[in-house]
């Protein structure tokens, strides 16, 4: 498992932003950015979720790595997915499991 402040460190370092810099991108506070720095805090989902629509990545890249991004749609499509409830996430995942079946 990734350290994840490490990884913000090394966002961070990347785009040559200081933790003012990410706090005036993201909203949150310098001190709490400071905070996972000094006491080993973590940063909340909510907040990670900010570092990466602010330095413009993906979940994905955040915690895999790598060079893929979104389409437009993609990004519609997931947007959508969050606001989903399990049930309609349930009904979504069976129809395109169904669809896939119908392919063979």
């Amino acid at each position: 498992m990734i350290d994840v402040v490490e990884r913000i460190n090394e966002l961070m370092r990347i785009k040559g932003w200081t933790a003012y810099e990410l706090s005036n991108q993201t909203g949150i506070s310098t001190n709490a950015i400071y905070d996972w720095n000094k006491t080993g805090a973590t940063p909340t989902m909510q907040n990670i979720i900010k570092v990466c629509e602010a330095m413009d990545i993906t979940l994905g890249f955040f915690f895999c790595g790598g060079d893929y991004k979104y389409t437009d749609d993609e990004k519609r499509l997931l947007n959508k997915w969050v606001a989903l409830s399990e049930e309609q996430r349930k009904v979504v995942t069976d129809l395109i499991y169904s669809f896939n079946k119908a392919k063979v």
